[in-house]
This record gives C-alpha cells, structure tokens and sequence, in this order.
C-alpha cells in the first residue's frame, strides 16, 4: 500500500528549474555587467568614495530584475513566489561568495543588499509573467 499518491507533489520541478536558471543567468549578468563597468571606471579615473557601492548595488539590482524576469518567463505564473525564491537564491549566492572577505558581523548594507535583490527580482518576475506573447502574423 502506498502512503503518499504520485499526485501530490510538494516540489515542482519545472519551479525548481525555472529558480536555478534563472538566478545563474541573473548571476552571470551581474558579473558582466561588473566587468563592463570597471572597464569603464578604468577609462573614466577617478571616482567619488560611495560611488562603487552605488554601483554594485545598480549592478545586482539589473541581475536580479534578468533573473526574475527569466524565471517567470520559463514557469509562466506565480510571479511573485518565483521572484522571492530567485531573489533569495541569487543573494545565497552572492553573500557566500563574499562571505570569506567578512571581517565583521552582517552589516545594515547586507540587508540593504538583500531588500534590493528581493524588490528587482520580484519586479522582474511580474513583468515575465504578465509579458504578452509575440504576436504571429499569417
């Protein structure tokens, strides 16, 4: 006798699918926006002291609003649950990377970093899903 039927699935794995894709790719964007915007601090000079903070966080901010988008985009609804798990996803990813360079406790801008991160991915995610599908003309 089977206790748990086939029919009940406590995880979806095309939501699971659909998190990881898109918060690697999220990921990778950041990262190549990074490298794009050193190339361009390097032929620019000079920078203001608070700017680099500024500009990681536009950085994962545009990450996140990919990624998001990119998710709701492969599961096609829940926009907002898919946007939280990519967020929470993408920030796992870029607090342990950076976990090793922490010489302090968790600072208020990790959570500032945190609270972006969750806004754009959500945002993201809404605009995936509520995307309209390309028109196909005969």
């Amino acid at each position: 006798m089977r206790a748990v039927s086939s029919k009940l699935n406590i995880v979806d794995k095309k939501a699971v699918k659909a998190v990881i894709l898109g918060s690697v790719i999220g990921v990778i964007a950041s990262i190549l926006f990074t490298l794009l915007c050193s190339l361009v601090i390097t032929l620019i000079g000079k920078l203001p002291d608070n700017s680099p903070d500024y500009i990681s966080l536009g950085i994962l901010a545009t990450g996140s609003l990919l990624g998001g988008y990119i998710s709701a985009r492969i599961y096609k609804h829940n926009g907002i649950i898919i946007g939280v798990f990519t967020g929470l996803a993408i920030f796992l990813i870029v607090f342990l990377s950076g976990v090793g360079s922490i010489t302090e406790g968790v600072a208020l801008y990790t959570v500032v970093k945190l609270l972006i991160i969750l806004l754009f991915s959500i945002a993201g995610a809404i605009f995936g899903v509520n995307k309209k599908e390309k028109l196909k003309y005969k």
